[in-house]
């Protein structure tokens, strides 16, 4: 009974946040055919296959830069940690099916958004800065300004002076994956809602041998931050299925090790210590890898 109860609770408090929040999204939002573009948004969660989502990326491209707050207000959104405790709640239980779907369902359908939009949604990626910068929302960040494409290097370029090193090497990861294509391409799939059971889009990314090859290449960069990063990046794929990138970043990153910037020489001398010990040691690595010879 007690549970009962609870579950009760949980259903009556949700939903008067879920209309909260979903009124405070929609609100003066663009109409395209007579569809919100939440309501478009919504169609790529029931789309099933990227095959059937051309006509909406093409409702979202005549909704245009018009769409873009609303856009950025899905992929910022977080809820409140009681939201969350509720939607955890409710998700474990099988009696009823709610009509929402609970935590952030527009947030990856926001994202692929922007990739149908490309160049045209460039003005959010100042905006996308300190979502990228915050360890907490990265991940969206970073997917948001690789779904903008070209017009994103630059922001993820000033995201290499992270002092977080996580946030830098998924920032220069995010430059490759740019460069090796003409536009990113992404990992998806749907998986069914917690709270209502309805399908659910999900975005992320898988990297490529060509991805790591990219970072290597990263190393000559001008900006010295973005070359630390990509010394710093090829330290984390030095394991299967990249062994052979990874080999072959080592006469790179042995130039590295001369370049002019100290960050740039410890960050390539510890890599180059995880890929080959061995030439590390003929290049002087030692536990400090900025007593290298640099001449």
């Amino acid at each position: 009974m007690r549970k009962r109860v609870q579950i009760g609770l949980a259903v009556v408090l949700l939903m008067l946040a879920g209309v909260v929040a979903w009124q405070g999204l929609r609100q003066g939002e663009p109409v395209y055919q007579g569809k919100g573009l939440s309501q478009w948004l919504d169609e790529y969660n029931r789309a099933g296959s990227m095959d059937r989502t051309e006509t909406i990326s093409a409702a979202i491209r005549a909704i245009g830069t018009n769409g873009l707050p609303f856009l950025l207000a899905h992929i910022r959104h977080s809820d409140s940690p009681l939201i969350g405790k509720l939607i955890a709640l409710l998700g474990k239980q099988r009696i009823l099916k709610l009509p929402f779907y609970g935590a952030d369902p527009y947030r990856s359908t926001s994202i692929l958004a922007l990739s149908a939009l490309g160049p045209e949604a460039a003005p959010l990626c100042a905006e996308l800065l300190p979502v990228a910068q915050n360890p907490h929302t990265s991940w969206w960040g970073m997917l948001s300004l690789l779904a903008i494409g070209t017009n994103s290097i630059p922001t993820l370029a000033r995201i290499c002076e992270s002092t977080n090193a996580p946030v830098r090497t998924e920032a220069v990861l995010m430059m490759s994956m740019i460069a090796s294509m003409p536009r990113p391409g992404f990992s998806w799939g749907w998986q069914k809602a917690p709270v209502n059971g309805r399908p659910l889009f999900g975005l992320g990314w898988a990297v490529t041998g060509a991805d790591v090859n990219g970072i290597a290449a990263l190393l000559e960069h001008p900006d010295a931050a973005v070359r630390r990063a990509a010394a710093e990046a090829l330290g984390l794929y030095t394991r299967p299925p990249y062994n052979a990138e990874a080999k072959a970043a080592v006469p790179a990153l042995m130039q590295a090790m001369r370049d002019s910037d100290v960050s740039v020489r410890l960050a390539a001398g510890t890599t180059l210590k995880k890929i080959d010990p061995e030439a590390a040691a003929k290049a002087g690595v030692g536990d400090n890898p900025d007593n290298a010879d640099h001449d």
